[in-house]
């Protein structure tokens, strides 16, 4: 009976161990699926201009959040798995306005959400803007929303919102800022500027922002997951995935065949060389 519970008790401490970090603090789980998101919006200026005139000179003169209807949406999947340091990537997919109304595009993004409940929705400064405005949608909509949008909490566990985590309480940053200091290929066009854009029908540049946002969002993801240990992948290789999965699902893609394939190839290199150097200066 002694000798039973001791093992029990090797096997408990063993556990412990596991989940424990160098410093004695719990470590988190891992992470098993990201999602990345970004959307691109059009401003309701009728509804708009009916509240400033039900308003008056109390009217918020800026067209708010609710105002906001759904241009764009752009989402990529990275599946992790211990027994491989390379995550399956699925998507980018992309769907605007151009092609189906705001409902089917909802729809589809929900759907794609629905079938992955346990996978981490990721955003860029999502809390501030995005994920309001989709679940305002959803009402207007008479839409279920997916677990991940459910919970209220900026800090649920089902999303990750990227700008606040990686300054936690430094000065929040634009996603460009991010991507210029870290030397990762980012918006091809000025964020000011999509609005516009999307109200002129212009949707091949709206496709084309809204794409690099998740791509850039995507790397950026995978280096902080990393440093943290809430995901295990080769870096280099995972980038290069990325830019494989960018190539094949959209290759009209100006700024992935410009921009994010050759360098996703020169980060590669890079670590190539890297590791040369090492093994050089292990044998001298």
């Amino acid at each position: 009976m002694q000798n039973t519970l001791n093992m029990l008790e090797q096997m408990l401490e063993k556990e412990a161990r596991q989940f424990e970090g160098q410093n004695g603090e719990k470590a988190e789980p891992k992470t098993s699926s990201i999602t990345v998101l970004d959307l691109e919006f059009l401003w309701d200026r009728n509804a708009h201009a009916g509240y400033k005139i039900c308003e008056g000179t109390t009217a918020c003169d800026d067209i708010r959040w609710p105002f906001h209807q759904v241009a764009a949406a752009c989402w990529m999947t990275a599946h992790f798995s211990s027994t491989s340091d390379v995550p399956e990537i699925t998507g980018p997919t992309v769907l605007l306005l151009e092609t189906m109304s705001e409902r089917d595009l909802l729809e589809n993004l929900f759907a794609a959400l629905h079938r992955s409940p346990s996978s981490i929705l990721v955003t860029w400064g999502g809390e501030a803007r995005d994920l309001a405005v989709l679940r305002h949608r959803a009402a207007v909509h008479d839409l279920i929303l997916p677990m991940q949008l459910r919970p209220s909490s900026p800090h649920a566990p089902q999303r990750l919102d990227l700008c606040r985590d990686v300054c936690v309480q430094a000065t929040p940053v634009h996603l460009s800022e991010y991507a210029a200091a870290s030397s990762i290929p980012s918006k091809p066009i000025p964020s000011k500027q999509i609005g516009l854009l999307a109200e002129q029908g212009e949707w091949g540049k709206v496709r084309e922002q809204v794409a690099a946002d998740v791509l850039t969002t995507t790397i950026i993801a995978l280096r902080h997951l990393a440093a943290r240990e809430l995901i295990s992948c080769d870096r280099a290789k995972s980038v290069t995935a990325v830019a494989e999965a960018a190539s094949e699902t959209i290759p009209y893609s100006r700024f992935v065949n410009r921009d994010l394939v050759p360098w996703a190839s020169g980060q590669a290199t890079k670590v190539r060389g890297q590791k040369v150097s090492l093994a050089e200066a292990a044998l001298n």
